[in-house]
Order: C-alpha cells, then structure tokens, then sequence
C-alpha cells in the first residue's frame, strides 16, 4: 500500500516540477523581453548596414570590394523586418539575408545579402591571414594582406596565370588562361574593368579579387558567367566590405516540391536544361555543379524561371585547354558513379576527371539523382521533384525508367542518352499538360 502511494507521489511531483519550470521559462523569455525592448525598438530604427564595422568594412582589402559602398552608407540597403533583429542571427548558419534596396528613379526591389561564409569561415580566414604573414592567429589584418600571397602579385605582373591559383577553390581547380583572363576582365569591383591585364588593377583591387577567389568564388563565378548572357546564375549586384548583393531571385525550389503536377514538369525539363547548357555551350567551358539541393535554386515569381542562387562550388573546365594538351583518356566519356547513401545531397565524383575529359555526365547525373528522381533525399522526404506522377504516366513506366537510367545508368553510357530522352520526354509530357 505504501508503495502504491509513493507510486502516485512521484509522477504527480515531476509534473507539478515540469509546470513550474516552463512557468519560470515563460517568465524568463518575459523579463529578458522586457529588458531589452529599447534594444528592439532601436534594431527597427538602426539601419546596421551603414555601419562599417558591422559589414567589416574595415577589413578591407581582406574583403570582396566596394563598388557598392556608396550605396550603403548612403542608406539606400536596408535590412528587411527580421533581418533586424541579432539575437537571431544564431539561427542564419549561413549568413546570407534579404534586405531592401532602393533607387530614386527605379523604386525599391528586394536584394539578397551574402557574407560568403559562417562566422567561424571568416574568422579562420582572419586567422591563415596572419599566420601567413606573422606566424600568429592574431594581428593587424590590413598590414598582414600586404605581406601575403595576394599582395606579391605585384603590378608588374601582366596576367594572373593557371601556376599561381591552380586548386585555391573549386573556380579554378584546373583554370586555363583564357578563363582567368576572362574572370580578371570582367571583375566588377573595378572601375577599370574591361582589361584581362592584372596590372591595370590598384594593389587593393588585386588583393580584393584573390581573397575572393581563394575563399569564397561565387562572386566570380557570377560575373565571369553573367544571367545577362543567358547563364542560369543569379545576378551579382556588387559587394561592400565582406558583404556581396545579388539579385533575388524567388523562392527557393524546394518550396515547389508538392506544386501541382504541369508546375513541377515545368521546372524539372528547366533543370535538364541547365545541366545541358553547363555541359555543353559555344564558349567550350564546362561548368560542373559539385553541390546540388533544393536550396541552391530558386524560381523566379513571373517569368517561372530556374536559377542557381549558390555558385560557391563550381569547377569550371576548360574543354578546348584539355583538347589542346590531351591528357590520358582525354576523349573517352566518363560516366559518373551512382552513390546510393542515406545522406542529403549526396554526389560522388573526382575533381582531376571532371578536369581531364571532355565529355562528362556528371550535371546529368546530379541533376537527375538529387532533385528529380526516387534517389533524392531532401528535408526527410524521398521521391524527389517528380514524385506521384499521374496515373497514367505512373502506369506506363517510362518516366520512372528514364528517371532510373539517368541517376543509376544499368547500360554503359545509358545516362547520357537518358538525359538527352528525358528532356524531350518531359518536354512532351509539359506539351500535353497545358
């Protein structure tokens, strides 16, 4: 009998104690509210992003330039509602923002604002900067950058060559010179862009844009394959400190996972096609996607079109380079290996063949297997953009064959001409659902 009433004791006294404490949680959130309310009201009133500081300003030329200084400082860039607020930048892993900006002739439109990197990227940046220079996690930034590798390419270098930055990130893991020249004369944080010579940039300039490239080259990616020729990247704005703008896009893809049926077929032929003019265009470079989820694209709200709004991780190949020097099974397709795991976003492949052939699969294959097939894992979900397909397309298989081939080809270059079906296949299926 006492045990029974001991029994009934002990859970009515831990739910009594749970009740007290979320009570004294409520009371706690409450209090520091309260506390902190001239903090809020003066987040809504402070426009941060003219702050020097804040957009790390003061670093530079440890930065991504200043072509739009100007326009911050002068108030023209404001955060939007919650972007406001830093207690909740803990959850902005990422550090990217969306924010307002405004001309007096063109009205205010919505812009998106990166830092390129988590608080932790950028501090360790900080930290190689200096190690580089003094041998110390810590010290004057702007003086270390003159003492490191971004600052010994002097002005007396004509062009910035493969040698120098050959595998500082994914841009320019195999580079050819025609692609550097390419990205040195169309950088956008120079007035005097226009010149593939390196020399014609100031010291800062120089700086500026290797730090970038060795970092972070999203930037460069977006001004050297520009959406006003038609590349399927978002539209980069300019940069101030280690703050870049770009153009916003729309809603990220993944918002459309379970949009009726014509929208997705829409969208997944729009995918294909990226993949077919990343792979294959007139300008010979092939620009490999090597981190593809439903966050890295978004839609635009009135045209419906698809854009790639991450660029970080891109290995642009340069075909006629590799048609020139012709390494070892230069022109054999390469078939990219199927990686079935039960991770998000998973994409096998090698970085030295991805550089050293000229017909690669591999745009197809992350295509087909992390957004549009049975094989894509996203947010808890499988099925991928194409999921439920009706009845009688469900019945009849094709889609799901073509689907199948092209993420796990059974038949030897099968991927290839499973891309190349699937894309007059849903074509066709788009015809017939409008």
């Amino acid at each position: 009998m006492l045990c029974d009433n001991m029994l009934r004791f002990i859970p009515l006294k831990f739910g009594r104690l749970y009740r007290c404490l979320k009570l004294l949680l409520v009371v706690g959130l409450f209090v520091i509210l309260v506390m902190n309310t001239h903090n809020l009201f003066a987040s809504f009133q402070k426009n941060e992003l003219t702050d020097r500081r804040f957009i790390n300003l003061n670093k530079c030329p440890a930065c991504f330039g200043t072509s739009w200084c100007r326009k911050f400082m002068n108030g023209q860039v404001s955060f939007e509602t919650w972007g406001r607020l830093r207690f909740l930048d803990v959850f902005n892993v990422k550090n990217v923002y969306f924010a307002q900006y405004g001309e007096p002739r063109e009205g205010t439109r919505r812009v998106v604002l990166k830092r390129l990197g988590s608080n932790q990227e950028l501090a360790d940046i900080d930290q190689k900067i200096c190690k580089r220079a003094t041998g110390r996690p810590r010290c004057d930034l702007i003086q270390a950058m003159y003492k490191t590798e971004f600052a010994r390419l002097n002005g007396d270098v004509r062009l910035l060559t493969p040698d120098v930055v050959e595998g500082w990130s994914d841009l320019v893991q195999c580079p050819s010179q025609r692609l550097l020249d390419r990205v040195v004369r169309r950088y956008a944080e120079t007035k005097d862009s226009g010149s593939f010579l390196l020399k014609n940039l100031k010291d800062t300039e120089r700086m500026q844009l290797l730090m970038t490239m060795a970092f972070n080259p999203e930037p460069l990616v977006l001004q050297s394959f520009p959406s006003d020729e038609g590349w399927p990247f978002a539209k980069y704005l300019g940069a101030c400190g280690r703050v870049v703008a770009v153009n916003y896009v729309g809603e990220e893809l993944w918002s459309f996972y379970n949009a009726p049926w014509a929208k997705r077929l829409d969208l997944a032929k729009q995918l294909m096609d990226i993949a077919e003019q990343l792979t294959n265009n007139d300008f010979d470079f092939a620009l490999y996607l090597l981190d593809v989820s439903f966050d890295n694209f978004a839609v635009g709200p009135r045209d419906g079109k698809v854009i790639v709004v991450d660029a970080e991780n891109v290995l642009v190949a340069d075909k006629r380079l590799i048609k020139q020097n012709k390494p070892e099974n230069y022109d054999v397709w390469y078939e990219s290996k199927f990686e079935d795991c039960d991770r998000e976003a998973c994409l096998s492949f090698s970085k030295d063949i991805l550089c050293s052939r000229v017909t690669v699969d591999h745009n197809y294959y992350a295509i087909c297997q992390n957004l549009l097939s049975r094989y894509a894992t996203w947010r808890g979900t499988t099925g991928g953009l194409l999921h439920d397909p009706p009845a009688d397309i469900a019945k009849d298989g094709h889609l799901e064959a073509l689907l199948d081939e092209c993420a796990n080809p059974k038949k030897r270059y099968g991927r290839f001409q499973a891309a190349k079906e699937l894309r007059e296949y849903l074509t066709q299926l788009g015809n017939g659902a409008r």
